[in-house]
């Protein structure tokens, strides 16, 4: 049987399963489609599990001093906002 988190990725490589899945949903049968993929799943607990993708997706919002630290201030404090928050390697300060 294949985790929610195993599920998901395969979705999201997979036009055709995308589809599937937004026909399921319209249909109410998301519970025998995750069953039908080898995923032992109800429909609440992918409705909940991507919530919390979805969750995790939204940017972060900073607050002005924070703004203004990286449209140039080049504090200390952008540094430590660098180290801590930036994805890229290269500092976005």
């Amino acid at each position: 049987m294949k985790t929610l988190q195993e599920f998901y990725e395969e979705v999201k490589t997979s036009d055709d399963l995308k589809k599937s899945l937004a026909e399921a949903a319209k249909s109410g049968k998301i519970t025998e489609f995750l069953k039908a993929h080898d995923c032992d799943a109800t429909a609440d607990e992918l409705k909940e599990f991507v919530a919390g993708k979805t969750a995790q997706d939204k940017p972060v919002e900073l607050n002005d001093e924070e703004l203004e630290n990286v449209a140039g201030g080049g504090t200390d404090e952008c540094s430590d906002y660098c180290t801590n928050y930036c994805s890229d390697i290269t500092c976005c300060c």
